[in-house]
């Protein structure tokens, strides 16, 4: 059938995947996750100080590791009200 045949980016790959990455997106970011580290650990090795562990780049339908928590049905003035009561407050 043709629609088995569809490219990546159409709207039918993207309902059924949940997203348009194919093979081809997916390699190019381990080649840069890959570049990343391979830079890393000779900046590492050439003794340089300071230098941080890159973040892999996200890939689709992963959720975000570095994400603590959730707000649940709180809406965003909540939130906010919430994280006002702990601000610092000045000194008189």
């Amino acid at each position: 059938m043709l629609i088995e045949h569809l490219p990546p980016t159409s709207a039918f790959h993207r309902a059924v995947h949940g997203h348009a990455w194919s093979d081809v997106e997916y390699l190019l970011a381990i080649v840069a996750d890959r570049l990343g580290e391979n830079t890393f650990v000779t900046g590492r090795a050439a003794g340089m100080k300071g230098v941080r562990r890159p973040r892999p780049l996200s890939r689709p339908g992963e959720e975000d590791k570095d994400r603590i928590g959730d707000r649940g049905e709180a809406d965003t003035e909540d939130v906010i009200a919430y994280l006002d009561q702990y601000k610092p407050r000045p000194a008189a």
